[in-house]
C-alpha cells in the first residue's frame, strides 16, 4: 500500500510538473537572406522600459542576464560561431561581426504563484515577450519577430515562486531566441506547422 501511495505521489509530481510553450504572436519578418557561413554574431540587448515586469521584482539586469542564456543556447546549436554579448552602455553596432541581434523585452509578467498551486490548467501562467532583430553587418535588417513564452503549471501544485517561474520561463525562451536566429525561415515553419 505504502508503494502505490509513494507511485501515485511521484505521479502527480510529475504530471503536476511546470510546462512551456512558445509562440510567434506574428509572422517572422524576413527581408534579406542571412549571410553565408556565419562565423560571428553580437547580440545586443535594449535596457527594459519601466512597466515592463509585473508581478515579479523588477531587476534591470534581465536583459543583460538573458542575453548571456541566449549566447550559451546559441553557441550549443552552432559551436563554431564567435558569439559576444555587448554591455550596457557599449555601442550596438555589428562592428566586426557578421550579423548583430537586438533583443527588446517587451513584456515579463511572472503570474500567480497561487493560481499556479491551486488551479493550474494555465491559471496564473508566467510570460514573457521579446521582439528579436537579426542585423547584418551593414546595418541592414535582415529578419525580426516577436516570441512569446508561456510557463504553466497543467494539474496545479506547482510550488514554483514567481522568481523561479520566471527563471525557468527565460531560459526556454532563450532556446527559442536561438533557434529563431540559425533559421528564421525554417523557425517560422517549424511554428506554424505546430499550431
Amino acid at each position: 500500500m505504502r508503494k502505490l501511495a509513494g507511485l501515485s505521489t511521484c505521479l502527480s509530481f510529475f504530471c503536476a510538473a511546470c510546462v512551456s510553450i512558445a509562440e510567434l504572436p506574428e509572422s517572422v519578418q524576413i527581408q534579406a537572406p542571412m549571410p553565408k557561413d556565419i562565423r560571428s554574431a553580437v547580440i545586443h540587448p535594449v535596457p527594459m522600459k519601466p512597466g515592463t515586469m509585473k508581478n515579479v521584482d523588477s531587476r534591470s539586469d534581465t536583459p543583460q542576464v538573458f542575453a548571456g542564456q541566449v549566447k550559451d543556447a546559441l553557441a550549443l546549436r552552432r559551436p563554431s560561431w564567435r558569439i559576444k554579448v555587448i554591455g550596457e552602455g557599449e555601442p550596438g553596432a555589428v562592428g566586426d561581426e557578421e550579423i548583430a541581434v537586438r533583443i527588446e523585452f517587451l513584456e515579463i509578467d511572472g503570474g500567480s504563484a497561487g493560481l499556479r498551486f491551486w488551479i493550474g490548467f494555465s491559471a496564473g501562467a508566467t510570460e514573457s515577450l521579446v521582439r528579436v532583430s537579426i542585423i547584418d553587418r551593414t546595418g541592414k535588417d535582415l529578419a525580426s519577430t516577436k516570441i512569446s513564452e508561456r510557463t504553466m503549471c497543467p494539474l496545479g501544485a506547482c510550488v514554483e515562486s514567481n522568481e523561479a517561474s520566471i527563471r525557468r520561463n527565460l531560459q526556454d525562451l532563450a532556446v527559442e531566441v536561438a533557434e529563431f536566429i540559425t533559421d528564421p525561415a525554417g523557425y517560422q515553419k517549424k511554428k506554424a506547422s505546430e499550431s
